[in-house]
């Protein structure tokens, strides 16, 4: 997987919008692997702080897709209700 920037496309909450991949981890007594990212946006509820998230790998490939090492440009994000860091 590559570091940057995701786009969610599939699920129930926050597709369309920016995700930060920050690492790969892996159980150490299955072996099955783990994605954690944070949303790139604030939400009302989460009062100021960023909200780290995991996903079995598998599902973060197919639920997100690369757009880069960095945002895309604003005109881009513009679409979004949210506030993207």
């Amino acid at each position: 997987m590559r570091t940057g920037v995701y786009r969610k496309v599939e699920g129930h909450t926050g597709v369309g919008l920016f995700y930060q991949f920050l690492l790969m981890m892996r159980e150490h007594t299955t072996g099955e692997q783990a994605v954690a990212y944070i949303p790139l946006r604030v939400e009302p509820e989460w009062a100021g702080t960023v909200r780290c998230c995991y996903m079995p790998r598998a599902a973060f490939e197919r639920k997100f897709v690369y757009v880069g090492e960095g945002l895309p440009p604003a005109d881009d994000q513009s679409r979004h209700s949210c506030t993207i860091f």
